[in-house]
Formats: structure tokens, C-alpha cells, sequence
């Protein structure tokens, strides 16, 4: 299947480091093996937005492909976050989003960068179990992320790391992560991942401190990348204009949550 989207792309790109992704052509699958109830790295990337009638096809071939899944989730491929026909989706219990892409060729340093904080790498089991609490602490509120869940991520986000696919960086206040995010790329782009901040961290110029010190890095050691970046609202979106960040492009999706969640 040929992508479009520079946001899909890269997110495939971290499909990969982290599991399969397998390209049938007229769509492609992504599988977590290790990760079975991670929704978004168990779906199905199809090359547009849903037709009439593209309902009950896209829900069999879902089956087929990703049987025993509770969930669904549809990636769609294009750049003006058209949803198509997504009436009998949401009809059917999806949740229909739509979300703007950003990029940079060369972040600039931020007007107000944080100082009290040390930004580096992740690289002993005491980091990495520290991330595991941020992570928690962060999504206290969302379905599905519970110390279980969140461990194996970070296992498999620490064996991804390690394989030379990316890089997993935090803002240490001694032994304690306040924020962190991973950066992962194929030498020509380069895709943000899980971008989290403490709440008692926020608003001191943390996040945006963090995501200027991995870019610096990222160009020193890995060469000039396109980053990419795709915030989740306004708030977070002006951290990444203050470095430099413009719209791209606007993606789109269908999530269907287990019962459960």
C-alpha cells in the first residue's frame, strides 16, 4: 500500500521496532505480539477514509486478520483528516478522530529553557522502572494503563531502544523522571512517541527543555531528520510551536474499545 501520510509513515516505522507490520497491498496489519491489548499497535492502516458501505468489510477483515482482538482501530491514510463515511462507525460504537500533524527540519532553542532539571538518555533498570511510574502517574485516569499494562510497554519499548531503533529520553530531578518521551526514526524522518510530563512538573518549560535536548542529540549522532509530531490539543501544541513545530498535515482514525475499557 502506498502511504501519504508522513504521520502514518513514521508511526509505521515504530510498528516495526516493536512488533510487525505486514503490508497486504490494498491495507497493511500491524501486530504487537508481546503487546496483544495495545490497540493502536493491533489495527489495520487502510488507504483512505470508509465508504458507504465499508462497514461490515473493514469489521471481517479486521477479524480475519486480528482474531481474538476486542478491540478495533482503523488507521487512515491521507492529509486532510477526512473521516469519509464514518456515520455507521460511530453508529456502532467508534470513535472518530482527527488530529494535526506537526514537523521540524531544525527545532530551535526554546525563548525559556529549563536549567534546574538533567536531560539524558534512559540507561540503567532504575530509569527505566522510573519511567513505568511517570507513565502511570500520567495516565491515572485512562483505561487500560494499569502497572500491568505499563510494564510490558516499557519492556518492550526498552528492547526497541536497545535494538539501535530509537532513543528514550527524561528530565531527571535526582532519580525521578518529571517528564519523557522516545524519538524513533529511519535516518530520513524522525517520530515522537508518548510524550509525558508529571503534573507537578508542568508549565516550567520542562517538555519543551526535553524535546530540544533529543533533537539536538538526535541531528549530532543520527544526521538531519525530518521530526514529527502529533499533538493531542491546543495546550500541548504550543510546546512544540515554541520550538519550531508547523502544521503538516491532519490525520485520522476509528477506535472501537473493548467492552471493558
Amino acid at each position: 500500500m502506498l502511504v501519504r501520510s508522513i504521520a502514518l509513515r513514521t508511526a509505521l516505522d515504530i510498528h516495526r521496532a516493536y512488533g510487525l507490520v505486514e503490508d497486504r497491498g490494498g491495507y497493511i496489519v500491524v501486530r504487537t505480539p508481546d503487546l496483544p491489548d495495545y490497540w493502536y499497535g493491533n489495527c489495520l492502516a487502510m488507504p483512505g477514509p470508509p465508504r458507504d458501505g465499508d462497514l461490515s468489510p473493514w469489521l471481517e477483515l479486521f477479524e480475519r486478520e486480528l482474531p481474538g482482538a476486542r478491540h478495533r482501530v482503523f488507521l487512515v491514510d491521507g492529509v486532510d483528516g477526512s473521516l469519509g463515511e464514518a456515520g455507521p462507525f460511530v453508529g456502532r460504537g467508534f470513535e472518530a478522530s482527527a488530529r494535526d500533524v506537526l514537523t521540524a527540519d531544525s527545532p530551535r532553542e526554546p525563548e525559556r529553557l529549563e536549567t534546574e532539571l538533567e536531560y539524558r538518555p534512559f540507561s540503567d533498570d532504575g530509569d527505566w522502572e522510573e519511567g513505568v511510574e511517570t507513565s502511570l502517574a500520567v495516565n491515572a485516569d485512562s483505561p487500560g494503563y494499569d502497572r500491568d499494562y505499563v510494564g510490558r510497554l516499557f519492556t518492550a519499548t526498552r528492547r526497541a531502544v536497545e535494538g539501535g531503533a530509537g532513543e528514550w529520553w527524561g528530565a531527571w530531578d535526582g532519580r525521578r523522571c518529571a517528564a519523557q518521551m522516545g524519538l524513533f526514526g529511519d535516518g530520513r524522518t524522525a517520530r515522537f512517541k508518548d510524550v509525558e510530563t508529571r503534573p507537578e512538573y508542568r508549565r516550567r518549560g520542562v517538555c519543551r527543555t526535553l524535546l530540544y535536548r533529543l533533537c539536538e542529540r538526535w541531528t549530532a549522532s543520527r544526521g538531519p531528520a525530518a521530526f514529527v509530531i502529533s499533538p493531542e490539543d491546543d495546550s500541548v501544541r504550543r510546546i512544540y510551536e515554541a520550538v519550531g513545530f508547523g502544521y503538516r498535515e491532519r490525520v485520522a482514525d476509528l477506535c472501537l474499545r473493548p467492552p471493558e475499557a
